[in-house]
This record gives C-alpha cells, sequence and structure tokens, in this order.
C-alpha cells in the first residue's frame, strides 16, 4: 500500500512538470499581442491553480500536503541579481531571488505567497509559506533554505487552509528566540476568525500551541458577504517587552469595524503573558502593514480600501485614546459592487470625508489602489518609510515599493517616489 501511494505521488508530482513545461510551450508560440498573452498567462495561472488546489485537496484527505511532497528537504532559490541600487535611495540596494518551489498562494494572480523574517542577530533568515511550510538558511546562503518540521497539520485541521487563497498564514513575527504565526482559522463550520500560535524557535522541530484567537468568528453566511482574502489583517509587531500590536480586517462584514466589542477591523494590543487584548484603534477595513516607533511613540499603518482608497494611517500618542479611522463610513474607494441593498449603503456610506464625519484622516491615500502593504521604517529619526505594493498594474503603480517621507511632527508626507520591482512585494524586512 505504501509503494502504490508513493507511486501515485510520484505520477501527481510528474503531472505537475509536465503542466509547466506544457504552459512555457504555450506562451513561447504565442503570437497573440501582449494583452492577449498576459491574458493568456493569467488563465493559465488560474487553471494550474485550481488544478494544484485539487490534488491538494485530495492528499489532504489522506493527511498529505503536497508542498511537505515536493519540498521534502527544502525550499531551492535562484538569484537573478545581486546589489541593485533604488535610484534616489543611496543608502539601499536588493537582490533578486525566484523560487518555484512555494506552489501556494494568497491572491489568485500570485504564484506563490510566503513570510519572512530575521532571527538570530539578524544573522539567519525564516521562511514561512502560505500553507504553512517552515524553512531557514543562513544569510550567505539565499539559495538553500533547510525546511523545519513543525506540529501546525495537528493545530490547522481545516482542509481550505492548504489549498484555497482565502485562508492560510498572514504573518510570522520573531521576538525573544520566539516565533508567532497568525493565521485564519475555522472557529466551527463556515466561521472564521484570527489566531496566533506560536513556539521557541528550533530549527529541527517547531511545537505550536494557541497564544491568542479573536473573542468571535465571522459567519460566512452573514449578510454583509465574506470575503477573508480582502479584509483579514494579521500583521504582528513588538509594542514592547510585555506587548505585541496586532492587526484584524473586518473578513467584509463591515459594521464590525465600528463595533467597539468586535475584534475585527481593529489594531489590538495583546500582553504576552496573559493573552488578554485591548481596542488600541478601530475603523480598519484590512490593515496589512504595521510600523511602531518607540522613539517617538506613535503607530504608521497601511491597509486596503475596498476599489480604490488604499491608506497610510498615522496614529500618534496612540495610548492616550482609541482612535477611529472611519472605515466603513468614511472612505476614499468606492464599493466593488453596484446593487448593494440600500442597508448596506446606509452601514458602509463610503463618504468622500473622514474628518467632516468625526475620524482620522489618512496622511496619503492611494487611487487607484496599489494593493498596499507592508512597511519598513528607513532612518532613525523614523521619518522616512518603504511601503510594498502588490497589484498587477504598473500604471497604479502597483507592483513594486513606495518612498514616503514625512515631516518633522510625522503627521504630513512631504515627499513620495514609486519604484517599480515588476513584482508583488507582500512582507519585508530590512538588514541595517
Amino acid at each position: 500500500m505504501k509503494v502504490k501511494a508513493n507511486f501515485i505521488y510520484l505520477i501527481i508530482i510528474a503531472f505537475l512538470i509536465a503542466l509547466l513545461i506544457i504552459g512555457h510551450q504555450i506562451n513561447k508560440k504565442s503570437s497573440a499581442s501582449k494583452k492577449n498573452e498576459i491574458s493568456n498567462i493569467v488563465n493559465q495561472l488560474k487553471t494550474r491553480n485550481n488544478q494544484l488546489a485539487k490534488i491538494q485537496k485530495k492528499l489532504f484527505e489522506d493527511g498529505k500536503n503536497l508542498n511537505n511532497i515536493i519540498n521534502k528537504k527544502g525550499i531551492t532559490f535562484k538569484n537573478i541579481f545581486k546589489d541593485k541600487k533604488l535610484d534616489g535611495l543611496n543608502n539601499f540596494s536588493y537582490s533578486k531571488y525566484s523560487t518555484k518551489d512555494i506552489l501556494f498562494n494568497g491572491n489568485r494572480g500570485a504564484t506563490g505567497t510566503a513570510y519572512i523574517d530575521f532571527y538570530n542577530n539578524d544573522k539567519n533568515l525564516l521562511i514561512a509559506t502560505y500553507d504553512g511550510i517552515f524553512a531557514f538558511t543562513n544569510l550567505n546562503n539565499l539559495e538553500n533554505f533547510v525546511k523545519i518540521n513543525s506540529n501546525i497539520n495537528s493545530i490547522i485541521k481545516y482542509d481550505k487552509f492548504y489549498f484555497h487563497e482565502q485562508y492560510g498564514i498572514k504573518d510570522i513575527h520573531i521576538d525573544k528566540n520566539k516565533l508567532y504565526v497568525s493565521y485564519i482559522g475555522e472557529r466551527k463550520d463556515n466561521c472564521y476568525d484570527l489566531k496566533i500560535i506560536f513556539s521557541e524557535l528550533n530549527e529541527k522541530f517547531l511545537d505550536f500551541n494557541l497564544f491568542y484567537q479573536t473573542l468571535n468568528c465571522v459567519d460566512k453566511n452573514n449578510n454583509h458577504g465574506f470575503w477573508a482574502h480582502q479584509g483579514a489583517g494579521g500583521r504582528i509587531v513588538n509594542l514592547d517587552s510585555s506587548n505585541l500590536l496586532f492587526t484584524t480586517g473586518d473578513f467584509r462584514n463591515r459594521p464590525l469595524s465600528q463595533d467597539i466589542k468586535s475584534d475585527f477591523g481593529k489594531i489590538l494590543k495583546i500582553n504576552i503573558q496573559n493573552k488578554n487584548s485591548e481596542v488600541v484603534s478601530l475603523g480598519h477595513r484590512n490593515p496589512q502593514g504595521l510600523y511602531y516607533s518607540k522613539k517617538f511613540d506613535f503607530i504608521l499603518s497601511t491597509e486596503h480600501g475596498p476599489k480604490g482608497g488604499d491608506e497610510i494611517n498615522i496614529n500618534n500618542k496612540p495610548f492616550l485614546k482609541v482612535k477611529n479611522f472611519g472605515w466603513p463610513i468614511s472612505s476614499y474607494g468606492e464599493h466593488y459592487a453596484k446593487n448593494y441593498s440600500d442597508k448596506i449603503l446606509k452601514e458602509a456610506p463610503l463618504n468622500k470625508s473622514h474628518k467632516k464625519f468625526g475620524f482620522e484622516e489618512p496622511i496619503k491615500y492611494f487611487d487607484p489602489s496599489i494593493g498596499i502593504s507592508q512597511t519598513i521604517s528607513l532612518n532613525e529619526a523614523d521619518t522616512e518609510f518603504l511601503i510594498g505594493a502588490m497589484g498587477n498594474e504598473i500604471a497604479d503603480q502597483d507592483l513594486g515599493l513606495h518612498y514616503i517621507k514625512l515631516n518633522e511632527n510625522r503627521d504630513k508626507v512631504i515627499k513620495h517616489d514609486y519604484f517599480l520591482l515588476n513584482k508583488r512585494v507582500r512582507d519585508m524586512v530590512v538588514l541595517r
């Protein structure tokens, strides 16, 4: 039986390789216009992702993970180039590595999704894939990541986590030799929440336990709709030695963002010892970038708007009072759908002012959206930041990095530049 099972897995792997070769040949021989060629590639990618999802679902029924089969020992990257300067940012350069080993993604337009963080005094790098594969390497060898086994499969048991783009891991964070992992959990059938699990950082085995979960879950069958991919949040950063900051989205159940008793649509402070949480700010849709300045006591966060209206928000002196950033009462974006009921439009009018309705204005917003993601500080004064952009439209300044410079009061953007990378930027860590 074991030999037969292994034979089946080999056939599956051979099928995947053949699929990639066929897709390459189709692209190579295509004589269509560039626009049609891009459309063909996108359709092929969607087909490939659907096929992989079906295979993964079947394997999951037998307690297997396709990524575990293919990446039995680790994840291999290929170096594309090294130390390329960012024009206008003289002190910063970047290197590009590519892999075909990460199969599953947090967006149907992506080929693979993963998160990274440094540890061991920034000498080592940990990567976590969307479906829970962990691997590490030394910074002197970014081509070969060694896999770390874990018990994540015994903790996360619902099958959609491992193959559906709506779910999966949302961030990783390393602090004091502990690894924190946020993900979309299934509290009960068709009811989803945000959880954080943690483990001592061990390169042989990660033994995860539950650290935190939102008070309630969002029922998929509700009057407002459900779309975890566009509304989860999940970013984790340090506040101080005793607390973490954690972002949560509204899962498209928009009224939750204005409900002070709900954990959703918030930035939360979580005590590391007793796991208690409190609301730092509300009125968030899907905050995916987060930075806290200990020196100057402010939070810079980035969040996805709906159709347009991605935001950069500043919360100065964030612990003096709970501030409200307006979603879904105010937004500089628009609803995707045009046929929402009067009830939904009343609850989510998306007014084109925040201040007029008593909310905090973003220091910058993007319309059209850039697919905004993680942010990192570039200087000790915490006035210069890089912000990742995903999306898929170069004309909208997606697929790259945005540089912003703040004034001395850190409440206004005084400079903004865009750096095209031609790649979606979901996560960032800076090596100083």
